[in-house]
């Protein structure tokens, strides 16, 4: 006869203490802020990336409108490259808005 297994969270089994905080909505790799720190980077850095990013985008897809299908014209060797330069802006942008001041 097989030996029975005793399931995760039975009755006579102890619960970690992962599990124990979880159970009870607390977060167990959330940690605070160390002291002096503040959540958030610069507000006006990421800002200015934001909005640079944005216009470069909206002015990549502006350009776009423009290019020969053929891709014959320097439209359509400008608008992609405006949309890559914005596209790839987003990334510092989300960087310097989620940065940690210590």
């Amino acid at each position: 006869m097989a030996k029975k297994r005793s399931q995760p969270g039975s009755a006579g089994e102890k619960l970690s203490k992962v599990n124990r905080e979880s159970r009870d909505g607390a977060d167990p790799a959330a940690s605070p802020a160390p002291e002096g720190a503040v959540a958030g980077g610069d507000a006006v850095k990421s800002r200015i990336l934001w909005i640079f990013a944005l216009i470069l985008i909206l002015s990549g897809f502006a350009l776009l409108k423009k290019a020969d299908p053929g891709g014959q014209n320097s439209w359509a060797t400008v608008s992609p490259l405006f949309l890559l330069c914005g596209y790839l802006l987003v990334i510092p942008a989300i960087i310097v808005s989620y940065r940690t001041k210590s």
